[in-house]
């Protein structure tokens, strides 16, 4: 399979919930980018983790039908993330469980099925070769064409072992070593939220997992308590085009205000298309203009070191005061699903 681009909406934030309308309008974003796929996997949504042995209500699980039709008829592969959450072996419990839940995925028909062992303890024994085990079977009940795994350390970031304990010795190595070759598996970087990638680095994982990575890139992301005071507005850098070549894929994770992901995220379609001549702040100034317009546009850019770089926590009255007199100005109906998120986050108390 080619080189693929495209959204992973892993969001943990609880109280910003993502809409149907706002996950609608991707599917046509998506489309209109040229991304191959959209994947969900929301870690708010607990029947994909902490309940993942629960049904979803019937309400969500329409609206994802319907969704994953949506994407599907505009060329968008649709993607699932399933945690299989304190999953520690196969018993006839657990198996008889996780066949439930993926006979319920299969039901909404995904193109890609994520296999996400991140962000829970490592205290299992073996844990590369049980999770490849738990995988397997996950894989082998499923009807989607393409498999990708994260491991429980998915980046070099030392916090992850700070958190989850010590990594076990040749964990990456074995964990490609007893994956099948034909799943791919997610990494973030030397970071959780890495700044950038280089030839050598994925070269290092590559050879670990046996198979080129598939980034998980957590850009734009702002979900995390230290990141949310900041909109994250700007292009794609640090990230050559050559990934292309580097990786398996490119997911991108976006922020908690979906409409204002769109502007960094369609510079990412640019980076990929236009290669050596792409220039990102000539493809930030496009992006922000084609989606909002010229002048709620350009008000953006005016103020994108406040919003991006200094950030909420260290507005002065006087500058919240401005900055909402500056949005509220815009209120065409192509504006304002961005002016209400730059409101709406200038409004929350710290």
């Amino acid at each position: 399979m080619a080189f693929q681009y495209g959204v992973i909406e892993g969001l943990y934030d609880q109280e910003n919930q993502w809409s149907w309308q706002a996950r609608s309008a991707y599917a046509h974003f998506c489309a209109q980018k040229g991304f191959d796929f959209y994947i969900y996997a929301p870690k708010n949504d607990p029947c994909l983790r902490e309940q993942w042995d629960q049904p979803w209500p019937q309400s969500q699980f329409d609206a994802l039908h319907t969704f994953g039709a949506t994407l599907k008829e505009k060329n968008v592969r649709f993607g699932i993330g399933l945690t299989p959450f304190n999953v520690r072996e196969l018993n006839q419990k657990t198996r008889q469980q996780l066949q439930e839940k993926v006979s319920s995925i299969n039901r909404l028909a995904p193109d890609i099925l994520c296999v996400l062992f991140d962000d829970f303890s490592n205290e299992i024994d073996q844990l590369a070769r049980t999770q490849a085990t738990i995988a397997e079977f996950i894989a082998g009940h499923s009807s989607a064409e393409q498999i990708i795994v994260v491991g429980t350390y998915y980046s070099k970031d030392p916090l992850l072992q700070r958190v989850y304990g010590t990594m076990p010795e040749n964990y990456w190595s074995d964990l490609g070593r007893y994956l099948d070759p034909r799943f791919d598996i997610f990494w973030t970087g030397d970071h959780v939220i890495s700044l950038g990638y280089d030839q050598h680095g994925l070269q290092q994982v590559a050879d670990n997992f046996r198979r080129k990575p598939f980034l998980w890139d957590n850009y734009p992301v702002n979900d995390t308590d230290w990141l949310k005071h900041r909109l994250k507005l700007y292009s794609f850098t640090g990230r050559p085009w050559k990934l292309n070549d580097w990786c398996r894929g490119h997911a991108v994770n976006p922020m908690i205000q979906p409409w204002l992901s769109m502007i960094p995220l369609a510079t990412l379609a640019d980076l990929y298309r236009q290669r050596d001549q792409f220039d990102a702040h000539a493809s930030f100034r496009q992006a922000v203009r084609d989606l909002c317009g010229a002048s709620l546009g350009s008000a953006i850019e005016d103020n994108l070191i406040c919003l991006g770089e200094e950030g909420r926590h260290f507005f002065s009255d006087f500058t919240r005061r401005r900055l909402e007199s500056t949005f509220k100005a815009f209120k065409s109906d192509r504006e304002q699903p961005f002016v209400r998120e730059i409101l709406h986050w200038l409004q929350v108390k710290e």
